[in-house]
């Protein structure tokens, strides 16, 4: 029996299926941001946000490999450190916008 092909594209998306962020993920450059519950893959090197469904190895290592060719064969500390800096600067942007 054939589906109509308008009950094929109406699919929505199952209940509790977003993606976990996995700590693991730092090595292809790549930290989280947003909602515990539906986090975000979101790049250390530019910053770019994935949408939930790219939190899987493949698509984070094709944004690495595409956007970051020199940053693919650096190791998970240097992603470690690039992201400790970078905390460190969205905290120094943050003093300096509560001074004012």
């Amino acid at each position: 029996m054939m589906k109509n092909p308008a009950q094929v594209l109406q699919k929505k998306p199952k209940e509790g299926s977003e993606k976990k962020y996995d700590e693991d993920y730092i090595k292809y450059g790549f930290s989280w941001c947003g909602d515990e519950t539906a986090p975000r893959p979101q790049c250390i090197i530019c910053g770019d946000q994935l949408s939930n469904e790219s939190m899987v190895p493949s698509k984070l290592k094709r944004h690495l490999y595409s956007s970051h060719p020199s940053c693919a064969n650096k190791d998970k500390q240097y992603f470690k450190r690039c992201l400790e800096e970078n905390k460190k600067t969205e905290e120094i942007y943050e003093i300096g916008r509560n001074s004012f």
